[in-house]
């Protein structure tokens, strides 16, 4: 495996499929950014439904530290994975990478601790391996990374 981080000019070729990555990153930030920001603004989860048994018992007690999360993370960190893949910023598929893989983590993280499933999380672990493809094939594309 090589990895080469930094192309010469600091800007690099955008294929047609890191669009789908912006959009799977945009879909995401729209709903991620208010309901991070409700949950960090009612901790107990009563503002959008979630019932506040199903994190009490958890590691983090309430929602305000998973509301940090969704807000900080897979909400302004898509954006700014939208945004330097729009200016064909070096960075955009290593960015994109670890947010797909942190989405798959965050969801995981979901199914293991809540008592109940939703549609939404089997939707957004899906977003999160679409978005890890992109990256993958796009760090090869760009000779970022070689794997085969």
């Amino acid at each position: 495996m090589h990895a080469h981080l930094i192309p010469a000019d600091h800007r690099i070729a955008r294929p047609w499929y890191a669009w789908l990555g912006v959009a799977l990153e945009l879909a995401t930030a729209v709903t991620a950014i208010p309901v991070g920001w409700m949950l960090m603004t009612d901790p107990t989860g009563a503002g959008i439904g979630l019932p506040s048994d199903w994190i009490e018992s958890s590691p983090f007690g309430s929602y305000l530290i998973p509301g940090l999360y969704l807000f900080a993370v897979n909400g302004v960190g898509m954006v700014i994975a939208a945004v330097l893949t729009g200016i064909r910023h070096w960075s955009a598929p290593w960015l994109t990478a670890a947010l797909g893989v942190g989405l798959i983590v965050w969801i995981l993280v979901q199914l293991a601790i809540m008592p109940e499933t939703m549609w939404l999380q089997w939707t957004f672990l899906s977003v999160g391996i679409a978005m890890g493809l992109v990256a993958l094939f796009w760090l090869r594309r760009t000779d970022q990374l070689r794997l085969w």
